[in-house]
């Protein structure tokens, strides 16, 4: 597509306002052009010792995607995004306004035998995690790295199985360094109401600890059997290998939502358990949606963790997408 189409069409895109979850820039001969876009402002206590309140610019993000059909079994595929991100968000300063960053730019192949993409794109361990919370799931599984410059990934799924590995290098282009690199992969199968999968990362001096490896595995199914009501639940582990002796911390995580009309309500649990300490922690969060219209929300939160000097927090935003 031409640069003049898009300059014409981004103006037009942010005066429509809210259409759909994707907004269709350009359709023809082939050529697909979307765009997609979230603002979210929050305002948040967060679960700690002798919290305060502030406001939060918490999400607003920017995305193009492009699809070029080659052929009736081959398309050719592009992304770049953007994330405008203020992290520090409760400053007043007329010369801060926060960094704008590239998050996703990426090119590839699908097909009816999947998706190849390559480039600056979020790892899989980015979409693990079945908690309902906005903010305040503090105990839940996570792992340190979860988006990347350097990535292969392939996604496969037939709507029924589905599965995805991609494969991360850290390297500069030469070997003055030990060789870091990520692994990872994912299996699902969707059944019925039942939806289980479980994600597996190895990540090679990348650790925590002195550039150590980690692992990290997490497994997940959601049940939606029961009208209204979604019920989720998580096993998860990550192993620091430090040397002599590996640090696991299993995750388990247990949500539930119901809907009601226009407003959801949702509530979980989650546990935190490392090798050593002198005992696991616990938290809980509970929240309330309210759809406004389906690319609008506002939502209310609290949350609270049984951690040393941990005050109950909270959290009341509004998101906005197009």
């Amino acid at each position: 597509m031409k640069k003049t189409i898009l300059a014409m069409a981004v103006p037009a895109l942010l005066a429509a306002g809210s259409a759909s979850a994707s907004i269709n820039l350009y359709d023809a001969d082939g050529v697909k052009v979307d765009a997609s876009g979230a603002m979210e402002v929050q305002y948040i206590q967060e679960i700690g010792n002798n919290q305060d309140g502030k406001w939060r610019l918490d999400d607003g993000d920017f995305a193009i995607n492009t699809e070029v059909a080659v052929s009736d079994k081959l398309s050719v595929i592009g992304a770049m995004a953007f994330e405008f991100e203020n992290n520090d968000a409760d400053s007043n300063s007329d010369e801060y306004r926060g960094d704008v960053e590239n998050d996703e730019l990426y090119v590839g192949f699908k097909g009816d035998w999947g998706q190849f993409t390559a480039g600056r794109q979020y790892l899989l361990m980015d979409e693990s995690g079945i908690t309902k919370d906005y903010e305040l799931s503090v105990n839940s599984f996570g792992v340190d790295i979860e988006q990347a410059a350097q990535v292969g990934k392939y996604v496969y799924d037939n709507g029924t199985f589905y599965g995805a590995l991609t494969y991360t290098d850290y390297s500069e282009g030469d070997d003055t360094t030990d060789d870091q690199t990520i692994y990872e992969g994912r299996l699902g199968y969707r059944f019925a109401d039942v939806d289980v999968r479980a994600y597996y990362q190895l990540a090679e001096d990348l650790g925590r600890v002195d550039d150590a490896d980690t692992e990290a595995y997490n497994f997940e199914i959601e049940y939606a059997g029961i009208e209204n009501v979604g019920i989720a639940a998580s096993y998860g582990r990550t192993i620091d290998k430090t040397g002599a002796t590996d640090v696991d911390t299993d995750y388990i995580s247990i949500a539930a939502d119901y809907t009601m009309g226009k407003t959801t309500f949702a509530l979980g649990f989650d546990n935190k358990d490392v090798d050593n300490a002198s005992s696991d922690v616990n938290g809980y969060y509970a929240n309330v949606t309210y759809a406004l219209h389906s690319n609008a929300k506002v939502y209310a939160e609290v949350g609270d963790s049984d951690g040393d000097e941990q005050d109950w927090g909270y959290v009341a935003g509004m998101e906005v997408k197009f």
